[in-house]
């Protein structure tokens, strides 16, 4: 089969999720000749959906050795970091993640979330104040990654009002209700 029609079908397993024939398929796209970029951050995913960090892991890193220049991969790479309380990596994945796309929205408040689970809190307020107006404009959009982060943003909140012993982010009432809505689903 050709390398583009495998990738298709393993994008079709995956989108149907079928996550691990979509693995398989992705292998043979690969094997096929497929752009080697798209298969490893593919298989990234695939694997970060099936709770194999180490795997998913693995696919980031030759993602992100096929193209340094895409934030995707970084992004992830970050996720999975967020995901196992490795803040300091995911902050320096997030960052070169916004550095390769400024407008990553989505980077910018995960990397708010890890300055603050670390108890950075001038970073984490700089970026909250920074992508609260931004991210308002597409609020779905921010709702499907923010699912991604949710574990760690509890968490944060409690410093965002001072509940917590650790110094308070400093931002104004309209920004705390306007994230407040966000983390609690409305529009």
């Amino acid at each position: 089969m050709d390398p583009k029609e495998l990738l298709g079908k393993a994008q079709i397993l995956f989108v149907e999720g079928n996550e691990e024939e979509s693995i398989k398929v992705f292998t043979q796209a690969l094997d096929a000749g497929a752009d080697p970029f798209i298969v490893y951050l593919s298989l990234g995913v695939a694997h970060m959906k099936l709770r194999k960090p180490d795997k998913a892991l693995e696919d980031f890193d030759k993602a992100i050795e096929a193209n340094s220049k895409n934030p995707r991969p970084y992004y992830y790479r970050a996720m999975l970091y967020m995901d196992s309380d490795e803040y300091e990596k995911a902050i320096t994945d997030l960052t070169s993640a916004l550095e390769l796309k400024p407008d990553l929205h989505f980077a910018k408040f995960a990397r708010a979330t890890a300055h603050g689970r670390l108890g950075n809190i001038d970073e984490s307020a700089a970026d909250f104040k920074a992508v609260i107006p931004l991210m308002e404009e597409n609020m779905q959009s921010f709702a499907d990654q923010y699912g991604m982060v949710r574990t760690q943003v509890g968490k944060v909140m409690s410093q965002l009002s001072g509940e917590r012993e650790t110094p308070a982010v400093q931002l104004n009432e309209e920004e705390m209700r306007t994230l407040k809505k966000w983390l609690d689903g409305e529009k």
